[in-house]
């Protein structure tokens, strides 16, 4: 009876054990983020705004799923980010379940724990700090997993829709999934030749009804969600990119494509080296159909998903890098590292006696024996060369916490890095010398509780710099604090780079406005906003003479601005001349829906209406190339004013006194140039400014 009651209480362990584990990390991973400053940007912001404060239509990302989930987040009032965070850590360790019966599939209850434990503690986990869909997709990719691995069972036709169409939802979190359709149904197609019988017929037919599956529920959801903006395939974001992609040469992507494979490869062999070298040793070496169970349909799964999944991030890098930026060498392993318990399953599945059994059944397999040991030791060498080589060369690239904490976690400037690659090169060089299980052993139950643990490290260092507000977080807060709720709209917010939206975060309305500053330069008069009744100024940035700011700290100033103008005419430069506020103009290209490039050395605007005594002028437009660091002048009559546009849309605004006869605004350009000069092109105009609007006003009293 008392062996009987044992027996019956440890078939609950495994349950219980896996609750608590959930509920630790839950506590643990919210007890982190507790008080957490909102910390990557632009994308905590975006999203945020996206999610919250825009009709899902205006979304740039088509992460309709997603942010309609997070919406819900509005209930929270200010707390609405302590909200997201819970949110995010449920999603997280609701996946724990699902990666625990995906590795029962090939190890018994107390590996499969083991996986289960690295998971959920692994540096993956650090997104659950941040408004952004990673934790969310992670959980979408795990059940996903599930029903692919352990549901194989089910009719085919009921299988593969079924796994489409999660693929679909997870494709309306981000949508990097829908990269994942060609893996899907190439397993769903070895799923049936597992099968045998008439495998061809209903594979083929798998990958069709998937394929469709996966785009019928995106869309469909995507035109629910967001109406026509939802049968985009890309959004506007990622739309973009691809067009900017298309115009580039394709043997000018070669170098950047290799220069990502080459980090992506070094961080893979760093932390995974040895079931990486399983995985080619099983696609060299593949089971025949009799042999081939479980274990080797995770291999193929596991292979499939990391080649798509990784293979989409190189690309991707590849086609945003460019001479004047630092893409190639940005390291995005968060599009991928979603899939890596599926390496640490593979290692398991060869210590599970079971499994191991049939994956070393093969001729050859057993160490010593002809042309497996051959291929051991090739795969060994070569992975152990590509660690060696990443203590060179992995410290060259851009290491964020928001690419991919994994990196961060392994860097190879200091000890923990350096400890997890030299246990990469000693499990490789013992697979190679004494077999897979040997090596196994050592790469489960050291080499990745160690990576685990440096990222647990690496990541709570990280966080610790949020907790204390910065410039940013306290002018945010008190503009939230002082600006009436009505008005938080009309606030422009100025300072340095990325800080910039940490302050909009705080804010938090949709239609603030940045004005990006050099670090210590003054706000000059011409950018003073003319339309808004805010301005929030923090860092080192010193006001025009004679603003006086409502309050002031060392840290930020806040202004509130007599913006009283009676507005003489307003117009879009993409539109014709003839009516409105210009009749013709001199020195200027051809219309485009962006506005009118300047193609020589002077611009002349002449203008239907006489211009006033007092006049203000306002433009939103952006400078090309070299004139991004030079003084534009604007002229009427003979009254002048200088300034200066970046290379992005900006607004500026001169006042001016006049004769009161003067019809021509001219402005100067200092440096035409065709972009002929800085690279291939067809484009052979002299530009200079882009002007997509002008407003000409006048003071109310």
């Amino acid at each position: 009876m008392t062996t009987t009651t044992a027996s019956g209480l440890r078939r609950f362990f495994p349950g219980l054990a896996l609750l608590a584990l959930m509920a630790a990390a839950f506590f643990w991973l919210t007890a982190r983020s507790h008080g957490l400053n909102p910390t990557i940007f632009a994308d905590e912001w975006y999203y945020s705004k996206m999610s919250r404060l825009q009709d899902l239509s205006e979304s740039i990302l088509p992460s309709y799923l997603y942010l309609w989930l997070f919406r819900a987040s509005n209930a929270c009032g200010t707390g609405f980010l302590d909200c997201v965070r819970v949110g995010n850590t449920l999603l997280f360790v609701a996946a724990a379940p699902f990666v625990y019966l995906c590795a029962r599939t090939v190890a018994g209850r107390a590996l499969a724990f083991v996986v289960t434990v690295l998971a959920t503690l692994a540096p993956l986990n650090l997104f659950t700090a941040y408004f952004m869909p990673e934790t969310t997709y992670y959980f979408g990719f795990w059940v996903l997993s599930w029903i692919v691995l352990t549901r194989r069972h089910w009719h085919w036709a009921v299988h593969a829709l079924v796994t489409g169409a999660v693929l679909g939802l997870m494709s309306q979190v981000k949508v990097h999934a829908v990269f994942l359709i060609p893996a899907l149904c190439l397993y769903l197609c070895y799923a049936r030749w597992m099968e045998g019988g008439a495998w061809l017929r209903k594979g083929l037919a798998s990958m069709v009804l998937a394929a469709c599956a996966v785009l019928g529920v995106k869309f469909g959801l995507g035109y629910l969600l967001a109406g026509k903006a939802g049968l985009s395939m890309f959004g506007p974001f990622y739309a973009e990119a691809a067009t900017v992609a298309g115009t580039r040469s394709r043997w000018a992507m070669l170098a950047p494509f290799f220069t990502s494979f080459r980090g992506h490869l070094m961080v893979l062999a760093v932390v995974f080296g040895l079931p990486l070298a399983l995985l080619v040793q099983a696609v060299l070496r593949p089971s025949p159909r009799r042999a081939a169970g479980p274990a080797a349909a995770l291999h193929i799964y596991a292979l499939l998903m990391l080649g798509a999944a990784a293979g989409m991030t190189v690309a991707y890098t590849a086609s945003l890098a460019a001479p004047d930026n630092y893409e190639a060498v940005r390291l995005h392993v968060r599009y991928y590292s979603f899939l890596f318990p599926l390496l640490w399953m593979v290692v398991a599945a060869h210590l599970e006696a079971k499994f191991a059994t049939r994956l070393e059944a093969a001729p050859d397999a057993e160490p010593g024996r002809g042309i497996g040991k051959l291929v051991r030791w090739f795969l060994a060498l070569a992975l152990a060369a590509v660690v060696a080589i990443a203590f060179v060369k992995l410290p060259t690239y851009w290491i964020s916490a928001s690419d991919g904490p994994e990196v961060r976690a392994v860097a190879l400037d200091g000890r923990w890095g350096r400890a997890v690659a030299g246990l990469s090169i000693a499990v490789l060089l013992l697979w190679a010398v004494a077999g897979v299980r040997t090596a196994a052993r050592l790469f489960l139950f050291v080499a990745a509780p160690l990576f685990v643990l440096s990222g647990i490290v690496s990541n709570g260092l990280f966080t610790s710099q949020f907790h204390e507000d910065q410039e940013a977080d306290l002018a945010g807060k008190f503009a939230r604090r002082t600006v009436p709720a009505a008005e938080r709209g009309q606030i422009t917010v100025a300072g340095t780079g990325g800080a910039l939206m940490r302050a909009q975060f705080h804010i938090d309305h949709k239609d603030t406005v940045i004005l990006d500053l050099p670090d210590n330069v003054p706000v000059a008069a011409y950018q003073m906003p003319r339309h808004n009744k805010w301005l929030l100024v923090f860092g080192r940035h010193p006001l025009p003479p004679g603003v006086k700011p409502l309050a002031a700290t060392k840290d930020y100033a806040l202004v509130r601005l007599d913006n009283d103008f009676r507005t003489l005419g307003r117009m879009h430069l993409a539109n014709a001349f003839g009516s409105g506020l210009i009749a013709s103009a001199e020195g200027l290209s051809h219309a485009e829906t962006i506005g009118r490039w300047s193609d020589s050395k002077r611009v002349v605007l002449h203008l239907n209406t006489v211009l006033p005594r007092r006049v203000n002028v306002v433009i939103r437009g952006w400078a090309f190339g070299d004139n991004a660091e030079k003084p534009f002048t604007m002229r009427i009559g003979d009254s002048s004013g200088e300034f200066r546009l970046g290379g992005r849309l900006e607004e500026v605004g001169l006042a001016l006194d006049t004769d009161g006869k003067q019809r021509d605004i001219v402005i100067d350009v200092p440096h035409p140039v065709s972009p002929q000069a800085y690279g291939p092109s067809q484009d052979s105009r002299e530009l200079g400014i882009l002007l997509q609007e002008i407003e000409v006003s006048t003071p109310e009293h």
